[in-house]
């Protein structure tokens, strides 16, 4: 073999390589967007619930909240106007939760909320919070919205177990009137 010829085969081999290379960074981007489409929910940007993972217990507290009365929202003004009440809602959320927790639309008209570092104080306070500024939303819609919530601590369980105990105590706020806001360990 020449060394012209052996030139060429090297010069082969890396156009070759730049190929795979640049392949590679096209497929890494269409596996982000994948990823990020896979753990959103597309209606409201929130994460959706295969976002959380269930074996993380970086989460202190966890707030389960409902919108109350969502299927006469829907019945009564149309699904655009019940579109239109998730996102605002959604926005709100967004707006009051801190960066260094987990927001998500669990399926439906209901959310969950993972809060590290906080009690049930602060997250009673927070719920309270989001409670009022969801209420808010009634006199720029035209129509009341309100929200009910359930808390739970993530101390010596499973975050599955933590999520499950707050949608127990939001039950529990929806069966005392709706709008209300209960904690798992006072709801026994």
């Amino acid at each position: 073999m020449t060394n012209k010829e052996y030139e060429d085969i090297i010069r082969q081999k890396d156009l070759i390589i730049d190929l795979y290379k640049h392949e590679i960074s096209i497929l890494k981007k269409y596996l982000a967007i994948f990823k990020d489409d896979a753990f959103t929910d597309s209606l409201t940007n929130l994460y959706n619930r295969r976002a959380v993972n269930i074996n993380d217990n970086s989460y202190d507290s966890i707030i389960f909240g409902d919108i109350d009365h969502f299927k006469r929202i829907n019945d009564e003004h149309g699904h655009d106007f019940g579109d239109l009440v998730l996102v605002e809602v959604s926005n709100v959320l967004k707006r009051i939760v801190r960066e260094s927790d987990l927001v998500c639309r669990w399926g439906g008209e209901e959310f969950v909320i993972l809060l590290k570092n906080c009690n049930d104080e602060d997250a009673y306070k927070k719920a309270i919070e989001l409670k009022n500024e969801i209420a808010s939303l009634s006199e720029k819609l035209g129509f009341e919205i309100t929200m009910s919530f359930g808390i739970s601590r993530n101390t010596g369980k499973t975050l599955k177990d933590a999520i499950d105990e707050a949608d127990k105590a939001m039950y529990e706020s929806k069966e005392k009137g709706r709008n209300t806001i209960t904690i798992y360990k006072l709801s026994k």
